[in-house]
């Protein structure tokens, strides 16, 4: 039983129920489609064909009217050198018939047979015989007779061999005296020989209209069929024959360049008048002893004239295609209605069914493939009611897990975000804590290591100086702590900038290597080092550092054996390693150690096995120099760290290193202003200075600094506390006092402070400034170079004011 077919199932059918706007759903049939893809099949290899018949086709037609114009283009220029060789073969030939060298004697008579010549060669408009003195003796009715033309260069040339000069476009030729009009003419010329003697020159006019024979020659019958341009170029791409509007213009054209270039071919290019030509071209190449005069040769015509039959071909092409086309149609038409019979009535089923009605499928006739399908959907229906209750089951408990894992997700991201919050304020706290704690133990530790170098120059021998030494060195070793601390603090201020100059790895490895190779003999160690002679685009001191903090750290925790440092190659790529022998890391300590204030189990060399910064240090000062520090250890057999360079930073070429100074870096007989608002500074510094023979003043409160300036005191540089305690900074006070008494004071700042906003003020200062506890040698040689600079500032104006005198 056939239930819910549609009596039609041929064509447009209209739908069981109405549309949502209440009128009848119409659908393209299944005929119409079929019908529709063979038509657009058939179609579009219809056109896939004619595409490649009619493109390899047109490619042929057009590449053989191309080479048509070329071969024309290429006869041009045979036949123009053939024509100039024959008219100065012509020339040469007279000299000889006219028995030119018994008349030179007769002008009368040489002139009869040159006009004689001339008659014989219409093309020549004059003919004329010079002496060797460059006079013309005799020429074609007498024009020119008399005049001296030695230092023309066609009479010079000639004296010498055959000579063709090039077209003298638009110039006036030897006839317009007798003929009153100027036209375009060349220049030939041949010797003349008595025996081994030059007696002079047969020179000759020919006139540029035999390029017009040549070319009637060339195209003869075909002149009328074929509508095309011939054009003929010196060697200076200036158009010597053509149509009327052109000749004495320049021309650059691709073809043009190419046949200079000795080429012959054709091209389908755009000329200065807007139009698109296929031209032809080729080159002259000189004809048996006639060398030519590299004329370009150039036939045209029009793109759309030589094309016609292509154009022609290809509409054909089209006509077949739609008719062929059309056919193909018409067939598909009916077979699509022999195919979609079935599958029309098997579509109907399926509209009922989806409109929910009960409805069985037909069983179809016509192929295979239309009764299995038949079959196949009266199974699925049936499994699809049982799948439908399955998938809402599904659904349900898939809903109530996404609820569920949305909820865990948000709880998590709650979490993380307090932890980063924690972490960013311990973080915070932990700076504020350095910088206070830096502060305020600084200033004591400074006095202390002051007051240590005073007693070391007071202590000469015996038991005291080993205590001195002893003193120095924890206070060293303290001072290192510190100075750890202060560029944490200047790493976490971002004012760490790296200054990259071409640094010698040979020589930074040489410069580490002296004090540590004495450190490791003092402690039983050997040291050992390898250097490469490598040059590398880096900050040095910040590199230096780095290599120096690792150094340092394999020598502090190595007890036998000892330290190798050393530059070399491995897998590709520059590294410079620190080898170890000491009690080596577990695999979890490997970034550990990295971090802040890690510190490892091993009991390190001496009494201060430091903060556990130097290696954290030294990974944030490889990141600004695009390092990178790899460590690779074993347990109880010793360690590597290397330092991978970065290879896009090295370069080929040391330039040569720039002498250091030798000045002396030290200071005697200058008068200095101490100023810091702790008592035990201003004593131990003021101390050390006098011990070297300065006159110090000291004072603790720039009030009473003040009162001395307005008293009088000169003095040639300042040390000032940065932090007065005081309603300014030492920076300020300084300034002020340079203002006041109206010349510029040279001044170091000590600061024990190392929080950010007082290091980046200092750094945003121009003054030199150095952090408590700074070492008594530093300071003196940075208060040398003060005063150094200051006394080049202070001579400054003075030469200023005197060129300006002058």
């Amino acid at each position: 039983m056939q239930t819910g077919l549609i009596s039609d199932p041929i064509g447009f059918q209209a739908a069981a129920g109405p549309a949502e706007d209440g009128h009848p759903m119409r659908r393209v049939s299944l005929k119409v489609l079929i019908a529709a893809a063979i038509s657009v099949v058939s179609l579009l290899l219809t056109a896939a064909v004619s595409y490649v018949i009619a493109h390899d086709a047109v490619k042929r037609l057009e590449l053989q009217i191309g080479r048509s114009l070329a071969l024309l283009a290429d006869e041009m220029q045979d036949k123009l050198d053939r024509a100039m060789f024959e008219r100065l073969q012509s020339l040469e030939d007279m000299t000889e018939i006219a028995k030119i060298p018994s008349k030179t004697e007769t002008p009368a008579s040489l002139r009869a047979a040159l006009e004689r010549f001339q008659t014989a060669y219409a093309d020549y408009s004059w003919i004329g015989f010079v002496n060797s003195e460059g006079r013309i003796e005799s020429s074609t009715g007498g024009v020119r007779e008399g005049q001296n033309v030695k230092d023309q260069e066609w009479y010079k040339k000639g004296l010498d061999e055959p000579y063709v000069g090039d077209v003298k476009v638009g110039e006036s030729g030897p006839e317009k005296s007798s003929s009153g009009r100027v036209t375009d003419f060349i220049d030939l010329a041949v010797p003349v020989f008595n025996d081994d003697e030059t007696l002079g020159v047969l020179g000759a006019t020919l006139s540029a209209d035999w390029a017009e024979e040549v070319k009637d020659t060339l195209l003869g019958s075909m002149k009328n069929s074929i509508h095309a341009d011939v054009i003929v170029l010196n060697d200076k791409k200036q158009i010597l024959f053509g149509p009327d509007d052109i000749p004495g213009q320049k021309l650059d054209l691709p073809s043009i360049n190419d046949a200079r270039a000795g080429v012959a071919s054709f091209a389908v290019e755009q000329w200065p008048d807007g139009q698109s030509y296929v031209t032809g071209f080729s080159k002259s190449d000189g004809y048996r002893s006639y060398p030519g005069l590299h004329w370009i040769v150039l036939i045209r015509e029009s793109q759309t004239l030589a094309f016609e039959p292509v154009r022609s071909l290809q509409r054909n092409i089209v006509l077949w295609g739609i008719a062929f086309s059309a056919l193909a149609a018409i067939l598909a038409w009916m077979l699509a209605g022999k195919l979609s019979r079935p599958l029309l009535q098997l579509a109907d089923a399926a509209e009922g069914l989806r409109r929910g009605r009960q409805v069985d499928f037909p069983a179809v006739d016509g192929y295979d493939e239309a009764r299995v399908l038949a079959q196949s959907l009266r199974s699925m229906v049936a499994e699809l009611g049982a799948q439908r209750a399955s998938l809402a089951a599904a659904n349900q408990t898939l809903e109530s897990q996404v609820r569920e894992r949305t909820q865990r997700l948000a709880e998590q991201n709650i979490g993380l975000e307090r932890a980063k919050a924690e972490a960013e304020q311990a973080t915070e706290a932990k700076s504020r804590f350095l910088a206070a704690a830096s502060h305020d133990l600084r200033q004591p530790l400074y006095a202390l290591t002051l007051f240590a170098r005073a007693l070391s120059r007071r202590v000469q021998s015996g038991e005291a100086t080993t205590l001195v030494a002893q003193m120095e060195e924890g206070l060293h070793g303290l001072k290192g702590m510190f100075d750890a601390l202060l560029n944490v603090s200047r790493l976490d201020a971002k004012l760490i900038e790296p200054t990259k100059v071409a640094v010698s790895v040979a020589d930074v490895i040489e410069r580490v290597s002296v004090g540590f190779k004495v450190e490791a003999e003092q402690n039983g160690l050997k040291f050992l080092s390898r250097s490469q002679n490598w040059t590398l685009e880096t900050d040095p001191a910040l590199l230096e550092t780095i290599i120096r903090n690792l150094v340092s750290n394999a020598l502090k925790f190595t007890h036998e054996g000892g330290v190798i440092l050393a530059a070399r190659r491995r897998n590709g790529q520059r590294m410079i390693d620190v080898y170890d022998s000491g009690p080596g890391l577990s695999a979890e300590q490997h970034e550990k150690i990295f971090e802040e204030f890690s510190r490892n189990d091993q009991r390190a060399r001496g009494a201060n096995d430091g903060l556990g910064l130097g290696l954290s240090i030294a990974r944030r000062y490889a990141d600004l120099l695009g390092m990178r520090i790899v460590v690779c250890s074993r347990w109880q057999k010793g360690s590597r760290f290397t330092i991978v360079l970065p290879p896009q930073r090295v370069i080929e070429a040391m330039p040569p290193a720039v002498g250091a100074s030798k000045d002396e870096a030290e200071i005697h007989g200058f008068r200095i202003l101490v100023l810091d608002d702790e008592e035990l500074i201003v004593a131990a510094l003021s101390r050390d200075l006098r011990d070297r023979g300065n006159v110090v003043y000291g004072y603790q409160r720039a009030a009473d600094a003040e009162a001395a300036f307005a008293d009088g005191l000169t003095i040639d540089v300042a040390i000032l506390d940065f932090d007065l305690r005081d309603r300014e900074t030492g920076l300020e006070f300084i300034s002020r006092m340079s203002h006041e008494t109206g010349r510029f004071i040279p001044a170091l700042v000590l600061s024990g402070g190392t929080d950010s906003v007082t290091l980046a003020t200092l750094a945003k200062s121009g003054r030199p400034w150095l952090t408590k506890p700074a070492d008594p040698e530093l300071i003196v040689a940075t208060l040398h170079a003060v005063i150094k600079a200051g006394r080049a500032a202070a001579r400054q104006p003075a030469a200023e004011e005197h060129v300006g005198s002058d």
